[in-house]
């Protein structure tokens, strides 16, 4: 992915679009621009996701020690931009004239409208979007996809048959980081490089996996609407395999939860956590979503979503013939009101 040169000079940036590997990706070479490795500890601050303009306010007057710059992220802002009447005059003018040894780099998990009374069109982030300092990562249209996919089979010494990379952007959609995980499952299929529609038709990468990490992305985020929709597609697409991937991925995502409720009545270290949920290195951000999670819907909540996963999963097997939603339909909104609050 091309990241703009300018977004990574900005010292105070915005950064926004539905592409997940593209916001990592993005944070990372803006970090690397602006950030002192060996005072990292020291001069970064990350803010709570769903964090308040006073906490961003906070982070930035905080001093940082040796002489380095403070450098804060707030790494789902979405809520800070919604509105943009209601930004703090305080807030507008710190971002209009920042504080000299400040750094900050917005991320938005969403697409930000510039439309009439949005925030993209309403100063200081207009002035920040014509300056180039607004990065967005997101879909492609269907010409740029076959282009990054065919760029990309040269990367991966793919050679791919008339008509691959169309039929893998139709089938696909125009997200970046979707397109590069199926070149990646088709180049250890591929044993001598080549890529032909039989491969593509049987890899099926529309089904399975995708439509399961779509479904669970939006029901993290509290869409109910989204998360229904995601979860006909899959079912749809495929009736046999869906519904216990879908469970599967639910099903992993209680039982971190509950790996955290041990976890804190064992009084266990924040250093300990990660391994314990089973998070990576560059999944350690997840931990403050888990804990807000719990903190909401405490023992009892969790006890509730626990039983339901094995009544789902009942529900599932003994079905088998029926083949009805409706089981996995009431997950999904019980998911989608203990992520999202509502």
């Amino acid at each position: 992915m091309d990241i703009s040169e300018r977004f990574l000079d900005a010292g105070y940036a915005l950064l926004h679009g539905d592409d997940t590997e593209g916001r990592m990706q993005a944070v990372s070479a803006w970090k690397a621009r602006h950030v002192d490795p060996d005072l990292e500890d020291f001069s970064l601050t990350t803010c709570q996701e769903g964090c308040h303009w006073a906490a961003v306010q906070g982070a930035l007057m905080e001093l940082a020690p040796f002489g380095a710059n403070r450098v804060v992220v707030v790494p789902q802002a979405d809520n800070l931009l919604e509105r943009a009447k209601e930004l703090p005059p305080a807030v507008k003018s710190l971002l209009t004239n920042p504080m000299e040894g400040t750094y900050l780099l917005l991320v938005a998990r969403g697409v930000i409208s510039a439309a009439p009374g949005k925030i993209l069109s309403t100063k200081p982030f207009s002035d920040w979007n014509k300056e180039g300092r607004v990065f967005k990562v997101g879909a492609l249209d269907n010409k740029a996809a076959i282009a990054f996919l065919e760029s990309k089979a040269k990367e991966f010494r793919l050679i791919l048959d008339t008509g691959v990379a169309q039929s893998l952007a139709e089938r696909l959609g125009g997200s970046p980081g979707i397109l590069t995980r199926a070149l990646e499952v088709l180049e250890l299929i591929a044993e001598d490089h080549q890529v032909t529609h039989e491969m593509l038709d049987q890899s099926t990468f529309r089904l399975g996996e995708q439509n399961a990490f779509s479904w669970s992305q939006a029901w993290q985020k509290g869409q109910i609407g989204e998360a229904l929709k995601n979860l006909r597609i899959a079912i749809e697409d495929e009736p046999d395999g869906a519904p216990l991937m879908l469970l599967g991925q639910a099903r992993r995502e209680v039982e971190r939860l509950c790996r955290l409720r041990e976890a804190a009545r064992q009084g266990v270290s924040a250093s300990d956590l990660a391994s314990i949920l089973g998070l990576t290195p560059k999944q350690i951000f997840l931990l403050d979503g888990y804990k807000r999670v719990l903190d909401r819907i405490q023992a009892e909540g969790l006890k509730k979503l626990v039983t339901l996963l094995a009544d789902t999963d009942s529900d599932i097997k003994g079905g088998v013939l029926s083949r009805s939603p409706t089981p996995l339909i009431n997950l999904t909104v019980s998911l989608c009101r203990a992520w999202g609050g509502k």
